[in-house]
């Protein structure tokens, strides 16, 4: 697995890449400044728990990242652990459910914990840590909902490796017609 630091500098050069191709395109190059240690802490308090250490770091690097992919804003600590977003994640994740018609609707009560990071102003790009699957180091699974495409990853990093690999994609798919149209 890279480092998440390595991960972030990749994407700044595929976003600058995709952006030559794609001007049009709602990416953003530059996150924000780092935030201070006290910020983070405080953040942990109104969530009520541990931030994943890889998004501590993240933090205190960048303070968010606006626009960071598909629209969605990688949030800072202004923004973690509103309850706005964590409203606006359940609504999402709750209406991509699949209804067994058979079965009575599911418990609102039993709600599992989400913590969002990271979301688009329409509701349909978000990013969420799962504290019920932490792993050992305090690492959290990441839930993200992709323009309808539902993705799970292990990590903060997982998921950042997540992005390399779609925007590589997306770069390949612009280099491909500019190679035909050379080769005309």
């Amino acid at each position: 697995m890279a480092n998440f630091s390595i991960l972030l500098t990749r994407i700044k050069e595929l976003h600058t890449e995709i952006l030559r191709n794609a001007p049009y395109r709602d990416i953003s190059l530059v996150p924000n400044p780092g935030a201070s240690r006290s910020a983070i802490d405080a953040v942990e308090q109104r969530i009520s728990r541990r931030l994943p250490p890889s998004y501590r770091e993240f933090l205190a690097v960048h303070d968010g990242w606006p626009r960071f992919f598909e629209g969605a804003t990688l949030l800072g600590t202004a923004n973690l652990g509103k309850r706005l977003y964590e409203d606006m994640a359940r609504a999402a994740f709750e209406a991509a459910e699949t209804p067994v018609p058979h079965l009575a609707p599911p418990s609102r009560a039993a709600r599992p914990p989400i913590v969002p990071f990271g979301m688009d102003v329409q509701g349909t790009t978000l990013f969420a840590f799962n504290p019920s699957v932490t792993r050992g180091d305090g690492e959290c699974e990441v839930i993200a909902w992709v323009n309808e495409i539902g993705i799970r990853r292990d990590t903060f990093t997982g998921f950042l490796e997540f992005v390399v690999d779609m925007c590589e994609s997306e770069v390949e798919g612009y280099r491909i017609p500019n190679a035909i149209l050379r080769s005309a």
